[in-house]
């Protein structure tokens, strides 16, 4: 899937900034602190970019600071609290690429597990910079693994090998943990709302029975728990709940987590 967004052209500016977090230098294996997951920040970009700054959508969150974008392909990675954040700000050449209003761009970091930005990728269209944003979750892995096998190998479950005709699928499934399901955002805008997606990635069904919504802020439907009886098959991945702002006007953000059970 691709989506992309505009965002402000401004000639200089002087923006505050949260606490800010550099990319990870060396591709080693990590000690996630707990709370913590990983931000897959990747580019696709035909210009050199500089001062690129990611935000949590979350107030008071940390700030994701590139220095510098070269042109091409790369990868950034950063650890950071669990949460949602979002693209805010770049300079192209002399102009300064800021958005305003609604967040834009925007990807989850799950607690200790990979959350992937997408491809983004700024292009000039029409007078206007267009930041496109592949969310091919294959494809980002891919590169991730080329710019951080280690830490790829460390945190990423290798792929779903086919499974043979003749191959029986072991009767007791194992306790949850790490790595078994996945979870993304996709963002429509209209109606502007964001579609939860979630996929079991191991070969026996589940059945996810809690829903939490919680540090939200203009969200509808309520920043609560719901509890459910939501079924994915093995490697199934399906649409779990659709958030939107309840005053369209104005910013909006939320956290999710979601608790599961083998059947």
């Amino acid at each position: 899937m691709r989506r992309g967004f505009v965002l402000a052209v401004i000639g200089a500016a002087g923006l505050a900034a949260c606490s800010s977090v550099k990319p990870i230098q060396q591709d080693q294996p990590l000690m996630l602190a707990a709370g913590d997951g990983l931000a897959a920040v990747q580019f696709d970009a035909l210009d050199n970019l500089t001062q690129v700054q990611i935000v949590s959508a979350h107030s008071g969150g940390v700030t994701l600071d590139i220095p510098s974008v070269p042109v091409g392909k790369s990868t950034y990675l950063f650890e950071v609290p669990a949460g949602r954040y979002c693209l805010q700000r770049f300079w192209f050449e002399s102009i300064l690429i800021y958005h305003e209003g609604q967040y834009e761009g925007c990807f989850v970091v799950p607690a200790g597990d990979v959350g992937f930005s997408g491809i983004y990728s700024p292009r000039g269209k029409q007078g206007r910079i267009v930041t496109g944003q592949d969310l091919d979750v294959a494809k980002a892995r891919m590169e991730l693994k080329q710019d951080y096998p280690r830490i790829a190998a460390q945190f990423l479950q290798p792929e779903p090998a086919p499974v043979a005709a003749q191959a029986t699928t072991p009767t007791a499934p194992p306790p949850a943990g790490n790595g078994q399901v996945s979870t993304w955002i996709k963002h429509h805008k209209k109606p502007l709302e964001d579609s939860v997606y979630v996929r079991n990635k191991t070969q026996w069904p589940m059945v996810i029975y809690l829903f939490d919504l919680y540090d939200c802020a203009n969200i509808k439907p309520a920043c609560t728990a719901t509890h459910l009886d939501f079924k994915l098959a093995p490697h199934q991945a399906r649409m779990i709940m659709q958030i939107a702002p309840a005053d369209p006007q104005g910013a909006y953000a939320f956290y999710y987590r979601f608790s599961y059970r083998f059947q």
